[in-house]
């Protein structure tokens, strides 16, 4: 599952009038009312990432869960049975069903214990199968009672129930919401701008019980026979294909549809979908999508069709051999997520739909990656599902690392398996290095623990150790080892020590592991324990000889531990740069150990070749100095993952206190030459760090010398506003990081580019054509070409944002337009989110966007920021605001304000408006924001703070 962005309910304020923001709409709206319409920053972000999971749980490193959450074992499901009646069509929230589970009791028993949450039971009746055949035998109503905190429904009987198969049919009524919880409501405008509705499901993970009563755990499989009764205007899709249609006897503009049996599959994995949409077919392959969006299927329906064959061939397992069709569908208004279910995958738009007319090489991506992802589930997951929850990461690990790598299988030329260790690896790091986190292997009972259990853990850090082991093992001997798994485990559960064990047959008396070690007790040291480890590397110089060793790595500091992690190493240096040989060249199995080398001892090296192993690597000062030496002189030397390794590691070692920041300032001057995109994407976030910590104080201007020493070169080589034919992907990556740096600190040519291509596309001069700006530069082009006094342009991109169908679209325009300079531009925008909320509106904002459009204007400058917090000073405007967006956002917004505050003047506009919000948000979040902004002047005195002074003196000689 590529996590979904739940939304929430929003009310209406009814009087806007009086606000601040009601004094400038007009500004925005000018002629805007009469036309038809459907209802960031420029530098890269984490927003096109997979990631699935935005957030870690942060657990103490042991816990006892409650046990009384797990159903007893004294009865299993087989089979279930399940007929539902929907109204979708005509917007109607409610649903009836009558579900018949067909069961064995293992143990006798009186009494039948699953899941169930929010239906209202209407009857129940128990039956007997007779184990010779023949007709069901009535036996018993069991009365029932409910435990609301569990979850659980207990069916009790007259009498005990001997060992044998049963049938418990249950009739019900439940509801559907408008977020990710059961059968869900979608709306979306057609091509007549009507408001059409549509119902989807999302079952992941203890959901399914919203939609029929089950046995609602990851292992207790059973097969499902699904009857849908809808109107005929509308279809009905589920997992399987449709088996029959018939019209439904006491209503002839119903129909029922009839599915196929599904094979062995967990509950969260059954889906089906009641819609008006339109079927597009690649052979088996399909692409379910509103109709007024099927072009931007088109990319979806060919690569997820190639995407699947090629993993199927390498994983020797096809996936038709197991499902007879794979589905997806494009769900409106659901975010970016997705969900794997088996042969009926679900997405948020802007993870299925793309069109290179108007979307950007990163939404390609997105949508190729969210596809790689959930196509991966259907092996990992979905054939082979984790025997419990406490084993995501044996789902999400797996499709985290084939999301990357499975691309690189379909669309090699798309590099995106380059971006696997800075997007993944990197970012695991910095969630992993947090004392409280928990280890990959971790028990969860209640609803609350299992959904934490969706976190950076369980996706990219798993995905990072498993990759690494792919390496250690061997591609060859890991594919092997793979298969075995699958076959071995097909229609069933697994744990870890299942998955070992196919790995440690495939790589027996190969040589590649040490004598005595195997597979279940190494992987078993990462995803046991909590964190990862630094591996320092401490040079005697002399005749090569090394200390090795080992300890936890934290954000701020190192941990004394008595886990001693297995690290898988290898290294290359000066006169032997193997880098491509990812051969395993010993184990640090130890604390410490002592390495013979042949490295000479002027000649510097590396560890950890292409960044495959999941630890930081840490050197002696003289080490670090060669390496900045050699990088100044060739950077090629070092491969260019190992450039991004080491500016990565450096930095973060350097926040730890565990080297100077110096050394990382230093390291990075090289970068003038550097044309790679991961390097600079290690490099942009230390840029990021500072330029927070040093902007609107004495040092910023040096550190504006400092950033234009490193990116002219670069800068000088790269189109700010067109495109090139047969450019790479990664150049487009690297492009918009540098012309972003280079507009931010005020490149005349950047700025001048930007508004002047700005204003070819939306205000040409006096018959000239309009050019527009290719979606792959428009995030620069756009910000920074707002930048100036532009409120005619701004007007243009926000009716063109409400025009728009396209979701990624909007999305790229809300953060465009977030950039403006122009206060009274701003304080319009969100004088729209006011308005959007009226009933007969014609300002039509998607579930999140209005979160976005905050995020998008504090993340704009400290301009946009400025216009907002005048807002938020407003009390009358606060609280219309408040009441259509949530607590939540308002609260978001001014903690990140807070958090972007510098220097005696902004701390004074900060407090005024704090002082506004008095009675409107909670005394505790405005005291935490004073102390959030009040705490950032420490930074200087602290020792990062003053050697990064120090450092930046140099840049500030006239």
């Amino acid at each position: 599952m590529v996590k979904w962005h739940p939304t929430g309910y929003r009310r209406w304020i009814s009087s806007p009038t009086g606000s601040v923001l009601l004094l400038v709409l007009l500004a925005l709206v000018g002629d805007y009312s009469s036309r038809g319409v459907f209802a960031a920053s420029p530098l890269p972000d984490q927003s096109d990432v997979l990631y699935h999971a935005a957030s870690v749980s942060s657990i103490a490193a042991t816990r006892d869960v409650d046990s009384t959450y797990f159903l007893p074992n004294t009865t299993v499901p087989t089979h279930y049975s399940i007929s539902l009646r929907t109204d979708i069509h005509n917007d109607v929230r409610t649903f009836s069903a009558i579900t018949r589970i067909y069961l064995t009791v293992l143990a006798p028993t009186d009494l039948i214990v699953m899941h169930v949450q929010e239906l209202n039971i209407a009857s129940v009746a128990l039956y007997r199968i007779a184990s010779t055949g023949g007709n069901e035998i009535w036996i018993d109503s069991p009365t029932y009672m409910i435990d609301i905190v569990r979850e659980h429904v207990t069916f009790r009987t007259a009498g005990m129930l001997p060992l044998g198969n049963y049938a418990l049919e249950v009739a019900y009524t439940g509801s559907m919401r408008n977020y990710q919880s059961g059968y869900l409501v979608s709306r979306y405008r057609n091509e007549a701008n009507e408001w059409r509705s549509v119902g989807t499901t999302h079952f992941q993970a203890t959901l399914a019980r919203r939609v029929f009563p089950c046995y609602d755990e990851p292992a207790l499989k059973a097969t499902f026979d699904l009857k849908i009764t809808h109107h005929r205007a509308y279809t009905a899709i589920a997992n399987m294909p449709l088996a029959g249609t018939e019209i439904d006897p006491n209503n002839r503009e119903y129909l029922v549809s009839r599915f196929e049996r599904t094979p062995l599959m967990s509950t969260y994995l059954l889906a089906f979908a009641v819609t008006d949409f339109k079927t597009l077919r690649n052979g088996q392959h399909e692409i379910v999508v509103r109709s007024n969006a099927q072009d931007d299927a088109m990319y979806a329906l060919t690569v997820g069709s190639t995407i699947l064959e090629r993993l199927g061939s390498y994983l020797e397992l096809s996936y038709y051999d197991y499902m007879p069709k794979m589905t997806s569908i494009a769900v409106p208004d659901r975010g970016t997520g997705a969900m794997e279910n088996w042969g009926l995958v679900t997405y948020g738009e802007p993870s299925l739909l793309y069109s290179p007319a108007v979307n950007t090489y990163r939404n390609r991506k997105r949508v190729t990656t969210v596809i790689a992802h959930e196509y991966a589930h259907q092996w990992f997951g979905d054939l082979v599902s984790p025997r419990s929850w406490d084993f995501i990461w044996l789902s999400e690990g797996f499709a985290t690392l084939y999301e990357y790598l499975a691309t690189r299988l379909a669309e090699p030329g798309d590099e995106y398996w380059e971006l696997f260790s800075v997007e993944v690896v990197q970012r695991a790091f910095l969630q992993d290095a947090n004392e409280q986190i928990r280890p990959i292997n971790w028990q969860a009972a209640t609803q609350a623990e299992v959904s934490s259990l969706f976190d950076i853990i369980a996706y990219q850090k798993a995905g990072s150790v498993l990759n690494m082991f792919r390496n250690v093992l061997g591609e060859s001997e890991w594919r092997q080892g793979l298969t075995q798994y699958l076959t071995d485990r097909g229609y069933d559960a697994a744990t870890e020590e299942n998955l070992a064990l196919h790995l440690q047959r495939a790589v027996e008396g190969k040589d590649i592991l040490p004598p005595t070690a195997n597979v279940r007790d190494l992987l078993a040291s990462w995803t046991d324990a909590p964190g990862f480890p630094v591996l320092n590397v401490y040079r005697l110089y002399r005749d090569g000889m090394m200390i090795l060793s080992q300890e936890r790595f934290l954000e701020q500091s190192v941990l004394p531990t008595g886990h001693v992690w297995h690290i898988p190493f290898n290294y290359a240096y000066e006169s032997s740069a193997t880098f491509y040989d990812l051969t395993t060249a010993g184990w640090l199995s130890s604390r410490a150990a002592k390495l013979e080398t042949p490295v000479p001892d002027d000649e510097w090296v590396v560890f950890n070749k292409q960044q495959t192993g999941y630890y930081r690597v840490n050197y002696d000062r003289r080490n670090w100095d060669l390496l900045a030496q050699a990088l100044m002189a060739n950077r090629n030397a070092i491969h260019r993952a190992n450039r991004a390794q080491l500016i990565d590691d450096a930095f973060n070692l350097a926040r730890a206190d565990l080297l100077d920041m110096a050394v990382v300032l230093r390291l990075m001057r090289y970068l003038r030459a550097e044309r790679d995109y991961a390097p600079w994407y290690a490099a942009d976030k230390v840029l990021t760090y500072l330029y927070d910590k040093v902007r609107a104080t004495e040092h910023e201007h040096a550190f504006l010398v400092y950033v234009d020493e490193l990116i002219e070169e670069v800068y000088a080589t790269l189109s700010v506003d067109t495109v090139g034919q047969g450019e790479s992907t990664l150049y487009k990556y690297l492009r918009q990081l540098i012309t972003g740096w280079a507009c931010r600190i005020g490149y005349k040519d950047c700025l001048e580019r930007s508004r002047a291509a700005l204003r070819k596309e939306f205000l040409p001069g006096q018959g000239e054509p309009s050019v527009a700006v290719h979606p792959d530069v428009r995030a620069v082009v756009y910000c920074y070409g707002l930048q100036q006094d532009s409120a005619e342009e701004f007007q243009l991109i926000f009716q063109r944002l409400m025009a728009s169908r396209n979701q990624a679209e909007r999305t790229d325009l809300i953060d465009a337009l977030g950039c403006a300079r122009n206060a009274d531009s701003i304080t319009s925008l969100l004088a729209t989110i006011v308005f959007s909320a009226a009933p007969d509106t014609t300002f039509v904002y998607l579930s999140e966007e209005r979160n976005r459009v905050f995020q998008a204007i504090y993340s704009g400058g400290r301009a946009p920021t400025l216009a907002l917090m005048n807002v938020l000073s407003d009390p009358v405007s606060v609280q219309q605001l408040l009441a259509i967006v949530g607590e939540g956002t308002i609260t978001n917004a001014v903690m990140n304000i807070a958090q972007r505050t510098n220097g005696a003047e902004e701390m004074a506009r900060l407090e005024m408006m704090l002082t506004a919000m008095n009675g409107i948000l909670p005394p505790g979040t405005l005291n935490n924001a004073r102390d959030t902004a009040a705490a950032r002047p420490q930074w200087f005195t602290t020792a990062e703070g003053l050697i990064v002074g120090e450092f930046l003196e140099h840049y500030n000689l006239p």
